[in-house]
């Protein structure tokens, strides 16, 4: 049997303030709202062509959101996190949890509306660069990220050197193992070596480049 096409998944949630919901959800950057009834006891909202309905809840009854037991009651998929913390930050909508980065390929905030309903927001990372930065110490102080980026199923890392102005210096050789990590630069005659520190994930090691050594620690930081 031939199904229609999908062409929307809308969720709605039941609260016990309207006017406070369309205001929190304004806020999270749902717009254009459209309210029903007198009073208004209905309404549809609106973010890059996708809706929420928010329904008024009826007598005695009360809303029953799954945050109080940390279980997701909406998932909401951005292309930038860490713009979608700030513009959060701005409206003092505070994070719950987060940001953590899954298994999946996920990394995830978690926020509670006005009446607990948890909404996860998750941006995919499969594309995303891992950036790891150190301070080499040569006499004068060079700032450096590596950016470990998966293209097409291949590895593909690169170097800055932030304050020497040389950027996506190519890198070749990269190993990086539970305990070890090694890479090499031909184009300015320079490896690294390193071992993995258990309790921050780190790596401390030495920075070669010809005949001479600097330590250098390596922090991910995304």
């Amino acid at each position: 049997m031939t199904r229609a096409r999908v062409t929307g998944l809308t969720p709605l949630l039941v609260v016990s303030d309207l006017q406070r919901s369309l205001a929190f959800y304004e806020q999270l950057g749902f717009g254009e709202p459209n309210a029903w009834g007198e009073p208004p006891c209905f309404a549809m909202m609106h973010r890059d062509g996708f809706e929420l309905m928010l329904s008024l809840v009826e007598g005695d009854a009360t809303p029953r959101p799954n945050g109080a037991s940390e279980v997701w009651d909406a998932y909401l998929r951005v292309t930038d996190l860490a713009a979608e913390q700030a513009a959060l930050a701005a409206a003092n909508i505070r994070v719950d949890k987060g940001p953590s980065d899954t298994f999946y390929n996920m990394r995830e905030i978690e926020i509670l509306d006005p009446d607990g309903y948890r909404w996860c927001i998750g941006q995919d990372t499969s594309d995303m660069p891992e950036v790891w930065e150190g301070t080499l110490d040569v006499g004068t102080k060079l700032r450096l990220a590596l950016r470990i980026a998966k293209r097409d199923g291949a590895l593909h890392v690169t170097l800055d050197s932030i304050d020497q102005g040389a950027m996506n210096l190519p890198v070749t050789a990269f190993t990086r193992h539970e305990r070890a990590l090694h890479f090499e630069l031909p184009a300015i005659g320079a490896s690294y070596d390193g071992v993995r520190n258990e309790e921050d994930g780190s790596f401390s090691g030495h920075w070669s480049q010809r005949g001479n050594q600097w330590p250098l620690v390596w922090r991910k930081v995304s």
